[in-house]
């Protein structure tokens, strides 16, 4: 039986791609430790004040079935929203008809059918129809408006299905993000920060990435009114709110600010160029009635040359005249978030909101053109058109109210950019806004399709996070960060800042995983494999991975020889089936241990 390589890990295409998704650079890499002196320390940005009680953190979140009874007629037209579907358990009844794709890049098939009162999603080679793997899916995600995308538990852990349900086509497609040649098939994983706009409420369970727990699936009334416990002990006990006067046991938008009730759509719609989570609180933190850059901040990136580009709709809405020229416009001028207008009288809706600053009768295009144009003579239709979006077979409404050019010329590339807050940052203390802004160049880097300008952020990111650490600043997400900036940009220290990541017990998710990932090949490219198997055991725990358990079954060969990592080995196949080498060697092995029936199953495998 022949062993596996040493370098196993580096000679997989499908592993080198599964590396860059987990964000890191891999290459030889300085050991060098940190200095670890004695740090100040660095008190929090106090979180603002508000008359509203549901703000402060002994407000109890109860679910939105704790509402009905009182608000039965908002609470049910809500439902029939696309918050109020954002998220739901699948229901056989509700879901689109069977089918199947064939996704020629991948020489994979996917297919959707009904089995056993569940719905099952099945991957297979294209050729000859063989499983690789299928999974029940649980949950479906999305209002169907544009699209369906279901999510499984794979080994406790959440993960979306490679294939998507989408309106425009009527039919199964690859979801995005799985549209490549070498994906691998139930690999995505869903963890909060994917949820945190499209479910009610969900939490990560014991620190991991994506092992998940869904308190609430749909989002519901408490993500716009705040947590309702005081609320309901003031009903519940027989303390009503005296006519005129505001009930401040719970938030109702219409009683803040613009800023403040716009920051409450601003949770999921505002979407620029980089988001940075407050440091020792963050998005899950926020309640509604406070500002929304308590809890995180958020970064544009302005471009020489180029316009901006806009990524979320309150973004949009900013840059619009006449978002600028008033003072009382904001996201619920247009949509009343406890109900939506029929289809047959959405256009005289939203022209009624037009209609309050602007007379139809002001329009200066020609009536001909406007009928031949635009025959529903909506607004929206020429000032908010439907714009495509980066997700194949999708397009949303443009939120920038203005004159949308119809043939728009190609951006020539540029230098890189300027990042700005979106929101006042003012409150936050130097070091503070040093930690964020330096995050937020790494995950501009992240998204940077031009390697040149990608480096510059890269560069920018370190600079500014290792002057914070300099200062004495320990945290874990910036360690974390400067770990990984380390690797990539080949700075002695890499091995040291994660370490002191790791060892910050509050550190969870991502950047957990990454440090984590960090220190482990370090050892083992060391020789150092004992040392590395802690860190790949408590990694395999956090979240699911093909190459977190490729790293363990070396160093598990490495330490105890080559039986010791079959079992690991089969791990890594059942998650990405795409492991043809890997398969070989497993087909090898049993076919020495004269196990026919499981070499025959691997040998079938063994192709690209």
């Amino acid at each position: 039986m022949n062993e596996p390589p040493k370098s196993i890990r580096w000679k997989i295409p499908a592993i080198v791609g599964a590396l860059a998704v987990a964000g890191l650079a891999w290459a030889a890499w300085p050991t060098t430790e940190i200095p670890v002196p004695e740090a100040p320390t660095f008190p929090l940005t106090p979180i603002s004040d508000s008359p509203f009680l549901n703000t402060k953190p002994d407000a109890r979140y109860l679910g939105s079935a704790s509402c009905t009874a009182c608000h039965e007629k908002d609470t049910h037209s809500f439902r029939h929203t696309g918050m109020g579907r954002s998220m739901a358990e699948t229901n056989l009844t509700r879901e689109p008809a069977d089918g199947a794709y064939d996704h020629a890049p991948s020489k994979r098939r996917y297919s959707v059918s009904r089995r056993d009162g569940q719905l099952w999603h099945r991957e297979s080679l294209l050729s000859g129809d063989m499983l690789l793997q299928e999974h029940a899916v649980k949950y479906v995600v999305g209002s169907g408006r544009h699209s369906l995308t279901y999510l499984a538990e794979a080994d406790g852990f959440l993960v979306e299905s490679p294939v998507t349900w989408y309106r425009s086509k009527n039919a199964w497609a690859m979801s995005p993000g799985y549209d490549t040649p070498l994906h691998g098939g139930f690999e995505q994983a869903i963890g909060e920060g994917c949820l945190f706009c499209h479910a009610g409420r969900a939490e990560a369970l014991d620190g991991s990435l994506h092992r998940m727990k869904i308190v609430e699936a749909a989002i519901g009334c408490e993500r716009c009114h705040g947590p309702g416990s005081l609320h309901v002990e003031s009903r519940t006990n027989g303390q009503p709110v005296a006519d005129g006067t505001v009930d401040y046991t719970i938030v109702n938008p219409r009683h803040l600010s613009r800023d403040l009730a716009e920051a409450v759509c601003m949770q999921c719609h505002l979407r620029s160029s980089a988001t940075v989570e407050g440091r020792g609180r963050g998005s899950r933190d926020y309640r509604p009635g406070l500002p929304l850059q308590d809890f995180r901040q958020d970064y544009k990136l302005e471009v020489p040359d180029r316009p901006m580009t806009v990524v979320g709709h309150v973004e949009q809405l900013h840059l619009s005249r006449c978002y600028a020229m008033s003072d009382s416009l904001t996201c619920t001028t247009c949509h009343n978030p406890h109900g939506e207008p029929a289809a047959a009288d959405r256009d005289r809706h939203y022209n009624a909101s037009c209609a309050q600053c602007h007379r139809p009768a002001a329009c200066k295009v020609d009536p001909a053109v406007r009928a031949k144009d635009n025959p529903a003579n909506n607004c929206i239709g020429c000032h908010m058109p439907s714009s495509p979006t980066e997700i194949p077979h999708l397009a949303f409404t443009h939120h920038r109210i203005g004159i949308h050019a119809k043939d728009t010329k190609p951006i020539p590339a540029a230098g890189p950019g300027i990042l700005r807050p979106f929101l006042d940052v003012s409150r936050l203390s130097d070091i503070d806004k040093t930690r964020s802004l330096g995050l937020a160049y790494l995950e501009t880097a992240n998204r940077e399709r031009d390697p040149a300008n990608a480096a510059e952020y890269r560069r920018r990111s370190f600079d500014l996070l290792a002057d914070a650490s300099a200062a004495g600043l320990r945290d874990g997400p910036l360690d974390a960060a400067l770990a990984r900036l380390s690797l990539e940009l080949r700075v002695p220290g890499a091995r040291g800042y994660a370490a002191r990541a790791v060892a910050n017990a509050s550190l969870v998710g991502q950047d957990r995983c990454n440090s984590l990932l960090i220190l482990a090949d370090g050892y083992a490219g060391d020789g150092q494999y004992r040392e590395a198997l802690p860190h790949l055991e408590e990694l395999t725990k956090l979240r699911r991975h093909p190459s977190d358990w490729l790293l363990l079954a070396d160093s598990r060969r490495q330490r105890d020889g080559p039986a010791a990592a079959i079992e690991t080995l089969e791990r890594a196949v059942s998650i990405n089936p795409r492991l043809a080498r890997v398969h070989a060697h497993l087909a090898e092995h049993y076919r020495a241990t004269g196990d026919e029936k499981k070499a025959d199953w691997h040998a079938a495998r063994a192709v690209p």
